[in-house]
């Protein structure tokens, strides 16, 4: 009997070590980014990203919904992103939605990027906020440095550095299974838990 008993105490000690060595439901911290790319949300962002890597969560998704914004805004998001500790997903999110001009440097930093069916990303040519036409030369400029910044990261995270140059130089767009289809992203998912 104490053989036996030794048996199921072992048998018992063996399934609760096989049951907590099971995976916990993965940690990730969610915010959203619904409207214009500025100083406010460039600050928000800052702030989930030391949040999530203070709780050590596995992941930052970022749902993101944006007509465009601030290119100092947009380079200071990207930054942080960039240099991350913990993997941030942006998810161009709910169906209906766009990351278009600011939206799509952000979307192409991250490290998961992501979009619902029925959205869309692109048309990130530099323009005046003043809404004034610039004079030739400075446009150039912008275009190129714009265009340069987003190709420095693009390659980093293996997606088409080509296609997406042509968001800047050329206002290209594209709908999320072009943008799949094409290695602008990594995933369609249509909706956060799929994801």
């Amino acid at each position: 009997k104490p053989m036996r008993l030794r048996l199921h105490v072992i048998a018992a000690l063996l399934v609760l070590c096989c049951t907590l060595a099971l995976p916990c439901a993965a940690d990730v911290l969610k915010i959203t980014i619904d409207g214009p790319i500025h100083p406010i949300a460039d600050e928000y962002i800052a702030r989930a990203i030391m949040a999530a890597e203070r709780r050590h969560s596995e992941a930052l998704l970022i749902e993101l919904r944006t007509p465009g914004g601030l290119l100092d805004s947009t380079r200071e998001i990207v930054e942080k992103i960039l240099a991350s500790r913990v993997p941030v997903i942006v998810y161009v999110a709910p169906s209906g939605a766009r990351a278009a001009s600011a939206g799509f440097f952000i979307l192409e930093s991250a490290d998961v990027a992501a979009m619902a069916p029925g959205t869309n990303t692109g048309a990130s040519h530099p323009v005046s906020i003043a809404g004034g036409k610039m004079d030739d030369v400075m446009k150039t400029k912008i275009e190129n440095d714009t265009a340069a910044f987003l190709r420095s990261y693009v390659s980093k995270r293996g997606r088409n550095v080509q296609l997406a140059e042509t968001a800047v130089v050329k206002s290209s767009s594209w709908t999320d299974q072009e943008a799949l289809s094409q290695q602008l992203i990594d995933i369609v998912s249509p909706n956060e838990q799929d994801l």
